[in-house]
């Protein structure tokens, strides 16, 4: 994960998709829950995964506002959207520890608190 310096309002991870088995699926979108941050990714979506692939993605997280983001993100999770010839569905998925440190990290890196005397 990239590290933003104080104002910048922009960092970078990469994610990893694989479709180990079964018939493709379409990753329709990608979004996370907080209304203060936007995700983008590079290759947009959607795109489409065969049995057997995988596909690795830039995710880009644009910080809206400072005074909203989650300052400790204990459990951050990305919201995917999947569809396939049988359904279209939207799934969590938690990234582990390693995320949760370096998003928390990232964010109060971009947005350091002001200290009031």
């Amino acid at each position: 994960m990239s590290r933003p310096r104080a104002g910048q309002r922009d960092f970078t991870f990469a994610v990893t998709f694989t479709q180990e088995a079964g018939p493709p699926v379409s990753v329709r979108r990608i979004a996370q829950p907080s209304a203060a941050l936007s995700v983008r990714a590079s290759p947009a979506t959607p795109f489409t995964l065969k049995s057997g692939t995988l596909r690795k993605l830039i995710i880009t997280m644009h910080i809206r506002e400072c005074g909203k983001v989650p300052r400790n993100a204990g459990l951050p999770f990305l919201e995917v959207t999947l569809r396939n010839a049988r359904a279209n569905e939207r799934q969590s998925y938690i990234l582990g520890p390693e995320y949760a440190n370096d998003l928390s990290g990232a964010l109060t890196a971009a947005c350091p608190r002001t200290r009031v005397s």
